[in-house]
């Protein structure tokens, strides 16, 4: 019922059509790409999905993580329109569990995205590389992995979209976020763990540099302690108001 009530206020908003234009865009890239540049890609060797990932991933995923910016500031900004949440505040309703609903409703919109996404990747593959063929659970190793990278980018855009009334400073907020971690340097391991970074991390990259296990628990851990934190936030925030 109360997930209902959640898809409810946002089917009022430009949220649901959001994720599937952001994922024809996503999907568009590889696939341009690959026409342009057809025998540049072809004629590289080794896995046609890592030749794929390694050429489009990193436009891809800040493509993904721009959406997740806008779609968290949209989800807020229903909340706040004609005082929403002081209203909200007075009933018998957990902040937190409100806030951990629409975590969930982002998370299941981004693994979507990512899927569309690794569907154009595939078609990509069966395209211009006819005899590679598709391995089913190589692709879902991937698309699990970049899920999971992206709870953190997921929560933090959330907590920002949560403590702004305006959704324009919250947007603002993100849209320079995300390209603050894009330029810094990919060197740094502690900065490809930061939110709004690891999004741009591949899976045969990180397996080959034996960081696989460590980007996945350290974006688990990222993810549980920025929830925390912002359980932490709404008592205070209802304790002031």
């Amino acid at each position: 019922m109360r997930f209902g009530m959640e898809l409810k206020k946002l089917r009022r908003t430009g949220y649901f059509p959001a994720f599937p234009a952001g994922a024809a865009a996503a999907s568009a890239f590889p696939i341009l790409n690959m026409a342009v540049r057809t025998e540049v890609y072809t004629g590289l060797p080794g896995n046609p999905l890592d030749i794929l990932l390694d050429a489009s991933w990193q436009m891809m995923a800040m493509l993904n993580i721009l959406l997740i910016v806008c779609c968290t500031c949209m989800m807020y900004h229903t909340e706040y329109a004609e005082n929403g949440i002081q209203k909200m505040e007075v009933l018998p309703v957990r902040q937190i569990s409100l806030f951990l609903r629409k975590f969930l409703i982002t998370t299941a919109m981004a693994a979507l995205v990512i899927m569309i996404e690794f569907a154009a990747l595939a078609f990509c593959i069966l395209m211009w590389f006819p005899d590679a063929g598709i391995d089913l659970k190589e692709f879902l190793c991937h698309w699990s992995f970049e899920v999971i990278l992206l709870l953190p980018t997921i929560m933090v855009s959330l907590i920002i979209a949560s403590a702004c009334r305006n959704m324009w400073i919250s947007l603002g907020i993100g849209v320079i976020l995300v390209f603050t971690f894009s330029v810094l340097p990919k060197d740094y391991l502690f900065l490809d763990l930061c939110p709004y970074c690891s999004p741009y991390q591949l899976l045969t990259a990180a397996e080959e540099n034996g960081h696989a296990a460590l980007f996945l628990g350290v974006c688990i851990g990222e993810t549980a302690l920025a929830g925390m934190a912002e359980h932490i936030y709404l008592k205070i925030r209802r304790y002031f108001s």
